[in-house]
């Protein structure tokens, strides 16, 4: 990767970032329905007669609210893998037993905004007993864990090492069925199972001393590791936030030839003064460089506010665009419910529930003059981590060509559903989460439910990872460069 300096007028830039650290606090997650679950209910068993009734609660909700909820799965076969999951399992079930029959009926839904469904009772049991597995792992790939890091006392397992089988059961086997619990495109169900693999292999009954079998260069190996504690994750903690560069909602740095890499890490609707001014500041700075070309990266962007999507356009481009091409929603009870719990006006408070609210975006948006519109190249870089908000402007740039898509397919539709509400059942206590609106891709192709492609494509290897070179960014780069040769 090219040599990157930092941004050393730091001055213009720091009012914006200054700002941004001053959003931590996370607000309180919204959940219809809630109640606390009854004395004694985190100690026992579930009767699987409740975690039907739970089941079919669900569904009940899910077709009320949903836009088009049997566009993956049918509803004859969305009951028979109901009848499935209850057949499976003995007549009282574990708090960890029911999550997991409640996210395979959700992962059949296929949309990736819907997640795992877990309770107070499993997250408390997990955060406060778990003794984690050992190791970070850079991606799944082949039936295998790939190692980052050994976080074991024995160190057994150097970066890049094939983690094949734990406690006698093959990473595959294990990878088919967690990526059941999440829906959506594949590299986003690979992004999900690694980030949650401790929690699903401890609710899995996969607990340590975890007994290992992996590959390393070339050669199998067999050992029994312990977890660490919770105890220890906080010293682990320290020392990998010691050596991990700190989380920035948006920066901007150059390259030693000049060009400026702007970091676009949310779309947080909190931050939307605060991008303003980071923009406005950033291109100052790019017009007074002189820059030779603009490079803009996605990839940890989760979405948040599109409102800041449209903000950036107007600086790299003029030309006219959409994000969507337009939107459905269902009226419900629970669409209702769910406005009044966040205190908002509902313009359909009076209309029939079930009825479908339909806007179509008929014209195109036209980005206000801007004196500070950079005219060179920019290159936008996306993968599977660019995601909601996020994934809606990097399909705007493609489908409109507003600037060129490096890096790898978005894990996530262009068609997608969203307006995401948390609701609880009431026999588990477990908390899912649905869906009341469906956004049409830009160019009005409702049956394209592929991701946002790159123009040019390409990902970072494992062994770029270890050496921490950006390859991705590189051809950003070099892209940029051959315009001026």
């Amino acid at each position: 990767m090219q040599q990157v300096s930092s941004f050393s007028t730091t001055r213009l830039i720091a009012l914006a970032i200054f700002s941004c650290l001053f959003f931590t606090a996370k607000a309180q997650r919204e959940v219809l329905y809630y109640k606390n679950a009854p004395d004694g209910f985190a100690s026992a068993k579930i009767p699987k007669a409740l975690l039907l009734k739970d089941m079919q609660y669900w569904q009940k909700v899910m077709e009320e609210s949903h836009v088009n909820l049997y566009h993956a799965i049918s509803k004859e076969a969305l009951q028979q893998l109901q009848e499935d999951i209850i057949k499976e399992l003995p007549d009282s079930v574990t708090h960890f037993q029911a999550s997991f029959a409640i996210s395979r009926l959700i992962g059949s839904l296929n949309e990736g905004h819907l997640g795992f469904a877990s309770d107070r009772v499993s997250d408390s049991l997990y955060a406060y007993q778990c003794v984690r597995f050992p190791y970070l792992i850079q991606e799944i790939n082949n039936g295998a864990l790939i190692v980052q890091r050994d976080l074991s006392s024995g160190n057994k397992l150097p970066p890049l090492s094939r983690i094949i089988e734990i406690n006698n059961n093959p990473v595959e086997q294990l990878y088919k069925k967690y990526a059941s619990f999440n829906g959506g495109l594949e590299p986003w169900r690979k992004l999900m199972v690694k980030n949650n693999i401790r929690k699903l292999l401890y609710m899995d009954g996969i607990v340590s001393p975890f007994t290992i079998k992996a590959i390393v260069n070339n050669d199998t190996i067999q050992f029994i590791t312990d977890g660490y504690t919770r105890q220890q994750a906080d010293s682990i903690s320290k020392v990998l936030s010691a050596a991990t560069t700190p989380f920035l909602p948006f920066s901007l740095q150059f390259t030693d030839n000049n060009i400026a890499l702007i970091g676009f890490n949310t779309m947080s609707g909190s931050l939307r003064d605060s991008f303003s001014v980071f923009l406005r500041r950033s291109f100052e700075e790019i017009q007074l460089r002189n820059a030779a070309g603009v490079i803009i990266d996605l990839r940890k962007n989760g979405g948040g506010d599109s409102g800041l999507g449209d903000t950036l356009i107007s600086y790299i481009s003029g030309k006219p665009y959409r994000n969507t091409a337009g939107m459905k929603m269902r009226i419900s009870q629970h669409s209702k419910a769910l406005t009044e719990l966040r205190g908002t006006d509902d313009p359909f408070k009076k209309w029939k529930n079930g009825k479908i609210y339909e806007y179509k975006v008929k014209t195109l948006t036209k980005p206000t003059d801007n004196r500070l519109r950079f005219k060179g190249r920019v290159a936008v870089l996306i993968g599977t981590g660019t995601f909601s908000s996020a994934n809606m402007l990097a399909n705007a740039i493609k489908d409109y060509q507003l600037a060129i898509l490096i890096g790898e397919s978005t894990a996530e539709p262009g068609n997608d559903f969203g307006e995401i509400f948390s609701f609880m059942l009431p026999n588990t206590y477990i908390v899912a989460t649905g869906a009341i609106k469906m956004f049409t891709r830009a160019n009005g192709e409702e049956n394209d439910f592929e991701g946002i492609k790159p123009d040019i494509e390409i990902k970072n290897s494992p062994a770029d990872i270890l050496l921490k070179k950006d390859s991705v960014i590189d051809k950003a780069a070099e892209w940029i460069l051959n315009a001026k040769n």
